[in-house]
């Protein structure tokens, strides 16, 4: 069998050779780092915007999603996203997301878009403003107890005008006795309505089977300021339950009254009048 000939290499076809092979890796490495991996299918969103009132009737055409109809309002001419008429609160304390963390861009354009809400295949991501300003836990306690305080205020406050408005329908009532110390014009009145009652005592003088009675009852009478009878109470028996209801109904029978003149029925809605009928052989008068 012959030889096989040895192919003959020099030295410089082996640098040659090295070389290549050198420059063919650089490339391919430097080729390789353009190459990316295919992107990830991004995921179909709609953005709705949060409706702050709710009309009845829907409109003929929208320009935006929302959970609800709204008509549209204000003096602007282009189609301008609502937002929030309040400082909204640290946006870190309301967000939740359940995809994928967005790039530091993307999150930073997110805090600062308006009232969106924004629906992807499965995660659900919710950005709002609500009227009041996030408050830190350590300022809850005094929070509560200033919210506390003026509730209790507020109860005050009503009970306040309640009293008040029930006083206001309460008549005014002016008491006199006998020992006190009248005005001209309400002591005319007042005699006025003492004789009456006088008058008519001795007319239906109080009798019991025939025999007279006699006593000092003290009658508290209240008439309204047109004349009528409001009330007649005995304030100290003559010790004789007869001749207490005697009195009363002889009061009963002077009314009704005169009413009341007019400077009196400026100041008072009611007169009580406090007198002690006296019964005796000669009559009846009071005092």
């Amino acid at each position: 069998m012959a030889a096989i000939p040895q192919a003959n290499i020099k030295a410089s076809d082996r640098l040659s050779f090295t070389i290549f092979v050198a420059i063919a890796l650089h490339v391919l490495m430097v080729l390789t780092d353009f190459i990316q991996d295919d992107p990830k299918p991004v995921a179909k969103t709609m953005e709705i915007t949060l409706a702050r009132f709710d009309d009845e009737k829907r409109p003929d055409q929208a320009d935006f999603l929302a959970q609800t109809n709204q008509q549209g309002s204000g003096n602007v001419e282009e189609k301008v996203r609502q937002s929030s008429p309040t400082k909204s609160i640290d946006e870190s304390m309301l967000i939740q997301e359940s995809a994928s963390p967005a790039k530091p861009q993307q999150q930073e354009t997110e805090k600062r878009s308006a009232v969106v809400t924004r629906v992807a295949d499965d995660s659900f991501s919710a950005l709002f403003a609500p009227d009041q300003e996030y408050v830190p836990d350590s300022e809850q306690p005094e929070l509560r107890s200033l919210i506390e305080r003026s509730l209790q205020i507020a109860e005050l406050e009503a009970s306040y005008e309640e009293q008040l408005q029930q006083y206001a329908k309460k008549p005014r009532v002016t008491r006199l006795a006998a020992a006190s110390t009248m005005k001209a014009v309400d002591a005319r009145y007042v005699e006025q309505v003492v004789a009456k009652i006088e008058r008519v005592g001795r007319q239906f003088f109080p009798t019991d089977r025939g025999r007279k009675l006699y006593g000092k009852p003290r009658v508290l009478i209240s008439i309204y300021s047109d004349g009528s009878l409001r009330d007649v109470e005995i304030r100290s028996s003559s010790g004789d339950l007869v001749l207490d209801a005697k009195t009363k109904d002889i009061v009963s029978r002077a009314a009704p009254f005169a009413p009341f003149p007019s400077e009196v029925r400026k100041e008072r809605d009611v007169l009580e009048l406090i007198r002690t009928f006296s019964y005796t052989g000669k009559g009846v008068y009071s005092f």
